[in-house]
């Protein structure tokens, strides 16, 4: 089977020849084409460059084209910083003074910061890969808001200022919207990625009260544009993992703290289940490491075809490319269904 056909059986319940498999990757990828993790982030002709490259070694099932968290903000006026070989940090946040919200434009996707370089890095991959899935990859609402206020502000607002908040969510759930039209249009699927929104850092309730409702309505708003919907949420959600089955997502990718047997069972009928994987094992972990960590999952979904073998989260720009192909030749010689 090719990659894109694993990948569709698992979307329809079917037993493919093995796990569909893939990493998660970013500024890592630019190691493939000698570039450092800056000139991928910054450059996204590098981005392509760098995917395409990486899928000509791997031939992974799906192509995930990760930017960065700050693509969105930055648009919209924020200062991003980019280390050599690191992920890009914000040097502040628009909304320090939630009284700029007023002031806030909505970037667009044709003209706006570096998206319309990222979407041109979709349409490219997914003109010179036919064999596997293509994905892009954009911030969730509650990971912009995080992005203009700060996580800590944030998370204190929902206390002191709730209608604030909801102001903000108003506001940001508009900018995957188009975005995700945009991802369609440029022929890549649409993955929502919400790293702060874990009960790693917030509660269930703040999730079920300010987040929940937002992730419906994107969902709810693309499905009606026939676009289909990924959600990656980082961290441990154990305790939220029925209310993210419920969002109407098409599939949900999962972190490594998470219980994967406890997220196939919730979403049994209801979504696809993505990764599990630890990302830790690629910067520091042996061969056997990233066997044992495969075998893990695999095990776990093996009564599953609605699954999908991936790294629970972006890997380290600091990872090791050697580790990738130690993961992907181990997912297609353990993986078999029998």
């Amino acid at each position: 089977m090719t990659g894109i056909e694993r990948v569709k059986a698992a979307f329809k319940r079917q037993k493919p020849d093995r796990v569909p498999a893939y990493p998660i990757v970013s500024g890592l990828a630019a190691k493939v084409i000698g570039a450092s993790a800056k000139d991928y982030y910054t450059n996204f002709e590098n981005l392509a460059r760098a995917h395409l490259a990486l899928y000509e070694d791997l031939r992974q099932d799906i192509v995930a084209l990760m930017p960065d968290l700050f693509m969105e903000v930055e648009a919209m006026g924020a200062q991003v910083e980019f280390p050599e070989d690191d992920v890009p940090r914000l040097r502040s946040y628009l909304l320090s003074d939630p009284k700029n919200l007023t002031s806030l434009t909505m970037p667009e996707p044709n003209s706006s910061g570096r998206i319309p370089a990222y979407l041109e890095a979709c349409r490219k991959v997914r003109s010179e890969v036919s064999e596997s899935a293509v994905g892009g990859v954009i911030c969730g609402p509650w990971t912009i808001a995080a992005n203009l206020r700060g996580a800590e502000n944030l998370i204190m607002d929902t206390t002191t200022d709730p209608d604030f908040v909801h102001e903000l969510m108003r506001f940001a759930v508009e900018i995957p919207i188009r975005l995700g039209e945009a991802l369609k249009q440029s022929g890549v699927g649409v993955s929502l990625s919400e790293a702060p929104a874990s009960i790693s850092l917030i509660s269930p309730k703040i999730y079920r009260n300010f987040v929940l409702p937002y992730h419906k309505e994107i969902i709810s708003r693309l499905r009606e544009k026939k676009i289909s919907v990924t959600l990656h949420i980082c961290g441990y959600i154990d305790p939220i993992m029925e209310d993210i089955a419920s969002t109407g997502a098409i599939a949900v990718s999962m972190d490594e703290p998470s219980s994967l047997e406890k997220m196939l069972e919730v979403s049994e009928g209801k979504c696809v289940v993505i990764g599990n994987v630890s990302t830790g094992v690629f910067v520091k972990g042996t061969r056997e490491d990233i066997e044992a960590e495969v075998r893990r999952c695999v095990n776990a979904a093996r009564s599953h075809y609605g699954y999908i073998l991936a790294t629970g989260c972006e890997i380290s720009p600091r990872g090791d490319l050697e580790k990738l192909r130690w993961f992907c030749e181990t997912a297609a010689r353990v993986g078999q269904y029998h």
